[in-house]
């Protein structure tokens, strides 16, 4: 066996201190680049309107979404064309014109089988 032995005191091994808490400040989610870019992709667009992903894509299959652009195999939405959906999207009540719109493109869940 072998014995293991302690560092001299003028040792140039710094003896092992025990890990103190280190405090590592919190990224924000979202960073100032993302906010300000022009271009969303399909995740950030369906995180912005508050739908999922498929969702989105259904939109842009049927149509009733935000208008995209399709660059490569990418697929980017211009943020301002999102906002711009979002906001003819808008309702104050149950009886708004928008909101009898909405329903009406909804498919129906009586005939689903």
């Amino acid at each position: 066996m072998t014995d293991i032995t302690k560092p001299k005191s003028g040792s140039l091994v710094p003896p092992i201190q025990p890990p103190s808490e280190v405090s590592v400040p919190a990224r924000p989610f979202t960073y100032p680049a993302r906010i300000l870019r022009p271009y969303l992709r399909g995740g950030e667009a369906a995180e912005l309107i508050g739908v999922s992903i498929r969702t989105l894509e259904k939109y842009r299959c049927t149509g009733g979404g935000p208008p995209f652009l399709k660059v490569g195999s990418r697929v980017l939405y211009l943020r301002e064309d999102v906002e711009a959906w979002l906001q003819r999207h808008r309702c104050r009540n149950t009886s708004d014109d928008n909101y009898v719109a909405a329903l009406r493109e909804m498919p129906s869940r009586r005939n689903r089988s």
